[in-house]
């Protein structure tokens, strides 16, 4: 059973990326943002390139709000995904 709540998304269109945010139903203060089929530069091995694939950033919610990504998310998803009481 996955505890995965889905806060937006965006399906691959024309061979662009897709893009998953979503929250774990029972842990509170981050979000999830998957993208899938991007290219992943990896700077700490030497700016070694692979792609395309798919990466999972694991992002405090505050810094999720920083980069905007609140606006793709209806009110009260976003809300919940807030709560630190859940």
């Amino acid at each position: 059973m996955s505890t995965k709540a889905t806060l937006a998304h965006h399906e691959s269109e024309g061979g662009k990326p897709s893009w998953h945010l979503y929250e774990e139903v029972f842990e509170s203060g981050v979000v999830y943002l998957q993208l899938e089929g991007v290219a992943i530069d990896f700077t700490t091995l030497g700016n070694l390139e692979h792609g395309p694939g798919t990466v999972v950033l694991r992002l405090p919610i505050e810094t999720a709000k920083q980069l905007g990504l609140h606006t793709s998310v209806p009110a009260d998803k976003w809300a919940r995904a807030c709560d630190n009481d859940k």
